[in-house]
């Protein structure tokens, strides 16, 4: 009889003291926002809402079953059930040589973790492959060095020194001492970062890895108008090469799985914030269609607006003529002639949370030809099980795009509501009255509403009742975290959860015991759902029931987490003043 792994109590590490970090953004005493990617960038208008939105990375989550044997032939939901305990890990020894489609790989074992950096998904997207899909990698001889990080894809800010154009490379981690021979089941985290920055090597996963148990893929992409440039005179690809990288790796996943014990027909897919985005595409991409069984969103809603090739091309023409390549007809030719630094300096975006960005996926084309929600309402959204929720305050970071201009006072507010919600301002007015909290803040809550509870609960409702796939939605927060700046209230935002589901990474975050036992709890749910396609099923967490339509405004609508209550509530569409964003 099998019995399930015991979770192990971690302690909290700590983080500068000077600075407490609040999930992508390190928050100065004095409450000045500096994202954590970009504290050396100058300050002015250039990229102050990719500074805040950059962000997060990596994982692939696997469950174990009793025995190879088992694992073999029992379906998903009894394997993960099933987790045998593993055998003592000795730290000390060098994890198993694992030989991939491509070649053989050496790892490091770092506590009870086998990692795999580095490894090779494509072939290097350089020269005449600079704004092509990715082709595949060339093998290799003898055993590749898998103990050191690939680098990141080229982006400006701290990392800039660590990133190359040369970069489709992903990490591989699984439980030290699991059996090459397992099934486990398998998540790609796609990190974060406004689609041009971060990587995925940031996030220690050894809490998914361990907690699952699990194996976790975590996967570079190619970033800003590297991997979004949509020239008029590019193929049926244009504007979506990061895309195709992530089916890319999807691709190695499946090809790759069963040789680090991972069940290639148990994938699941999850990103936070732009990664989130990157999850929904994929969802409607057509090639990445069988790729993956689940799908899990944090801070991404699947209706965020998303240019099309049209606005795509257009940006991309107004970039080229800004670095001297002024003519259509001979644009990417001379692009290819400037450097991934000069392009992705030039390519800064200050864009709005409000409106589109400038390089997420571009629909219209030949790989995202639909919207997410289009692709649902046209019956071509993958029917997977899908997780997504959001943050209780996601909205504090990205006031910083105003915050730059001065101070933010009702009257700007007031403005910005007419100038954005022409069509509903004396609603809005009336739902985020002046006066009765700081401006600030104030706009933070029209932010957190219109653009991350409201759409994540209307996809949510479409997910259940339309096209009826089992869907779960949570709202997470810390209420008691003291506030970031004067001009907030108490409480978590953006990024905040991902010290939670990463608790190896340095944090200031969990320092109680119920601090704590949310980050396990949100781990096993993750994972769990990774295994199952169900959240539930442990004995000591609360079970989280499927959405239903209904629920929406009369029921249990979500999972509440947090350090002193995890169970499901409702109330969102009131909470969140969803009529008025509907």
């Amino acid at each position: 009889m099998c019995t399930r792994r015991p979770r192990r109590r971690r302690p909290a590490l700590a983080w500068a003291p000077t600075a407490r970090r609040v999930g992508d953004l390190s928050i100065l005493p004095a409450g000045e926002p500096r994202f954590w990617l970009a504290a050396a960038r100058e300050r002015g208008r250039g990229s102050r809402f990719v500074a805040v939105l950059a962000t997060l990375l990596a994982t692939v989550v696997i469950a174990a079953g009793c025995s190879s044997a088992a694992n073999g032939s029992a379906p998903p939901a009894q394997r993960a059930a099933a987790a045998a305990a593993p055998a003592p890990v000795d730290p000390h020894a060098a994890p198993p040589v694992i030989t991939t489609a491509d070649g053989r790989i050496s790892g490091l074992r770092t506590g009870q973790v086998d990692r795999y950096h580095g490894i090779p998904f494509a072939a290097p997207p350089v020269g005449a492959l600079r704004w092509s899909a990715p082709w595949p990698p060339a093998p290799w001889q003898g055993v590749r060095d898998g103990t050191r990080t690939g680098p990141a894809c080229a982006q400006t800010g701290p990392l800039a020194l660590l990133s190359s154009e040369d970069c489709l490379y992903l990490a591989v981690a699984r439980p030290g001492g699991a059996p090459l021979t397992g099934r486990l089941p398998v998540i790609l985290y796609i990190h974060g970062g406004a689609f041009v920055g971060g990587t995925g090597e940031t996030f220690d996963p050894t809490g998914l890895v361990t907690g699952g148990p699990a194996i976790v893929v975590t996967t570079n992409y190619r970033l800003g108008p590297l991997g979004s440039l949509a020239l008029p005179s590019m193929g049926g690809d244009a504007g979506d090469f990061a895309l195709e990288d992530l089916i890319a790796a999807l691709r190695w996943t499946r090809s790759n799985a069963a040789a680090f014990g991972g069940d290639p027909g148990n994938v699941t897919i999850m990103g936070e914030s732009a990664g989130s985005v990157n999850v929904c595409a994929l969802l409607a991409a057509p090639s990445a269609s069988g790729l993956f069984e689940r799908a899990i969103m944090d801070s991404g809603p699947c209706t965020w607006k998303l240019p099309t090739l049209a606005q795509a091309s257009q940006s991309s023409l107004a970039l080229a003529a800004k670095v001297g390549c002024p003519d259509p007809a001979t644009a990417q030719a001379c692009l290819r002639t400037r450097s991934a630094s000069e392009l992705m300096t030039a390519g800064a975006d200050d864009t709005e949370i409000f409106n589109s960005f400038t390089y997420a996926p571009a629909t219209g084309g030949a790989t995202l030809p639909l919207s997410p929600a289009q692709a649902l309402w046209n019956g071509r959204l993958a029917h997977v099980p899908l997780l997504m929720g959001s943050i209780r305050d996601e909205g504090r970071p990205f006031t910083n795009h105003w915050a730059a201009y001065g101070p933010i006072t009702d009257f700007g507010v007031d403005g910005l509501i007419r100038d954005h919600f022409p069509d509903r301002v004396d609603r809005v007015l009336a739902a985020y009255p002046a006066g009765q909290i700081p401006p600030r803040e104030r706009l933070a809550r029209i932010i957190t509403d219109d653009m991350f509870s409201c759409q994540t609960s209307r996809f949510a409702q479409l997910t259940a009742g339309v096209t009826q796939q089992p869907t779960y939605v949570y709202e997470f927060d810390v209420p008691d975290a003291p506030p970031v700046s004067p001009e907030f209230g108490p409480g978590a935002t953006h990024g905040w959860d991902l010290d939670y589901l990463f608790p190896s990474t340095p944090s200031g975050q969990l320092t109680t015991p119920a601090r704590r036992a949310l980050s396990r709890a949100v781990i096993g749910y993750w994972t769990r759902f990774a295994a199952t396609g169900d959240p539930s099923g442990s004995g000591s967490d609360p079970s989280w029931p499927r959405l239903t339509v209904g629920a929406v405004h009369g029921g249990t609508d979500r999972m509440l987490l947090t350090p002193a209550k995890i169970a499901p509530v409702s109330g969102t569409w009131s909470a969140h003043h969803c009529d008025v964003w509907s």
